[in-house]
């Protein structure tokens, strides 16, 4: 596993979403209501929307601002109904992300 550095921690504030490239790939990085940093595929499996100006943090989940699809910090994907219920959705790749010293790391997940 190869960990590359992307940003600072103060990069990413809780609830922003940060767009990084690494080696060709198109990820995000975002942060949840309650801290949590997560590292996902740019782009939303719907409509290949980029998450990173068309996405925004709510709660503990990244929201496609196109058709919000509502991606959790696993990946998983749902959206809201009119009447509350959540259907599932195509999930999006997540890739490990760890802090250490004030930097931000993340190691590409292969398929």
């Amino acid at each position: 596993m190869i960990w590359h550095a992307v940003a600072l921690t103060e990069d990413v504030a809780v609830g922003g979403v940060l767009p990084i490239e690494i080696d060709g790939q198109e990820l995000v990085l975002w942060r949840s209501a309650s801290g949590e940093l997560a590292a996902c595929d740019a782009r939303c499996p719907h409509q290949w929307a980029h998450l990173g100006p068309g996405g925004a943090v709510d709660g503990e989940e990244l929201v496609c601002l196109s058709h919000f699809w509502r991606f959790a910090i696993d990946g998983t994907a749902s959206k809201l109904a009119m009447n509350g219920r959540r259907d599932d959705k195509g999930s999006v790749r997540t890739h490990q992300v760890r802090e250490s010293d004030g930097g931000i790391e993340v190691a590409i997940t292969t398929d």
